[in-house]
């Protein structure tokens, strides 16, 4: 990442680089000369889906120091809340992951992060690779709450979607009324 950074501030006249991630390892880009032209979108969800499906990423603790490491060196910081996956009590998983955040974000990061809220979607594949990557790791798939969206592709069926996203709105408005939210798909 550090070359890319390097690269891409030292050669583009325009544009912006932005990245996703689940990890916390940003100190070697903290020192960069990014000049402002760096955006990174930082994945979060309440820890118990990070210990049971996002086997191997970094702890949610850890992934909200590193976004106020990036801040304080001047990055530009986005939350993707991503993937949301409608587990028993995810009302409760969700509204504590965000009253997490908005505890443990620093108040710079609070004044300006913004949101991608992002709903899970499915495929045998997906569910191939991890069983035979993660055989005790939770099986997502759920014939009431999902459709068919595509060959052997599953996403949330409109109605609980849409569930979820007045969830989510309103959740948002209540903690981070000021913050862009940028979709919610």
């Amino acid at each position: 990442m550090v070359w890319t950074i390097e690269n891409f501030v030292a050669k583009a006249e325009k544009g912006m680089l932005t990245f996703p991630t689940k990890f916390d390892m940003v100190d070697p880009i903290l020192n960069l000369d990014h000049q402002g032209k760096i955006i990174v979108r930082m994945s979060v969800n309440p820890q118990e889906i990070i210990s049971q499906i996002e086997i191997g990423t970094s702890p949610l603790k850890n992934r909200i120091q590193a976004i106020n490491k990036l801040k304080k060196a001047e990055y530009k910081v986005g939350i993707l809340i991503a993937p949301v996956v409608l587990v028993d009590d995810w009302k409760e998983k969700y509204t504590e992951l965000v009253k997490y955040l908005y505890e443990n974000l620093d108040e710079e990061v609070k004044k300006d992060v913004f949101f991608e809220i992002i709903f899970m979607t499915y495929s045998y594949i997906h569910k191939a690779i991890n069983q035979e990557a993660f055989p005790n790791a939770m099986n997502l798939y759920n014939k009431d709450l999902m459709t068919v969206r595509g060959r052997g592709r599953y996403t949330y069926k409109k109605e609980v979607k849409e569930e979820g996203s007045k969830f989510f709105k309103e959740l948002m408005r209540n903690n981070f009324k000021d913050n862009e939210i940028k979709y919610i798909v």
